[in-house]
């Protein structure tokens, strides 16, 4: 004999699955569940303690940002203190480099170094180097044909006879 396609009929009712049973902190596992009352009151004192800490996280990022503020203040200031020392100390290093190079009679672009001695040092070295001593008159420069004519006429007999005798032309 056939027998329908029925299925298999459990032998215990299906439940739906439940939460398991919440124990107090410090209790015995062999103590009895809190219940219905204890399961609401425990959701509720949860519930009051993520928000306690929500509260106390917003709370400590504020006080944060204050401190931030406060201290972004304060390295403003510090940086611009910096930025301001900085620029002192270049303009009184350039400011001495000059006065070396006059007093030298050297360009001040080639004197190294950062404090006058080593401006010093640096200009005796390009004396030496360059062989002449420095200009006592404060720098005063002689143009020998100033004002006058030039010993060739750019268009004139004496500059090509100048040009041919340079090149070995006839």
């Amino acid at each position: 004999m056939s027998t329908p396609n029925t299925p298999a009929v459990p032998a215990e009712p299906i439940t739906e699955p439940t939460a398991p049973a919440v124990e107090a902190p410090g209790a015995t596992p062999d103590a009895e569940p809190l219940g219905a009352p204890g399961l609401a009151a425990l959701k509720s004192e949860r519930e009051a303690k993520a928000a306690a800490e929500k509260r106390a996280a917003a709370a400590e990022a504020r006080i944060k940002e204050f401190e931030d503020r406060d201290k972004s203040d304060e390295e403003k200031r510090a940086e611009r203190q910096a930025e301001l020392e900085r620029e002192n100390a270049e303009l009184r290093t350039a400011k001495t480099r000059s006065e070396v190079a006059a007093a030298k009679g050297v360009p001040a672009a080639l004197l190294t170094g950062s404090t006058q001695e080593e401006f010093e040092a640096a200009a005796e070295a390009l004396i030496a180097f360059k062989g002449t001593a420095p200009v006592a008159d404060g720098g005063s420069f002689i143009i020998p044909s100033e004002g006058g004519a030039p010993q060739l006429a750019l268009n004139g007999d004496g500059m090509e006879a100048a040009l041919r005798k340079a090149l070995n032309i006839a």
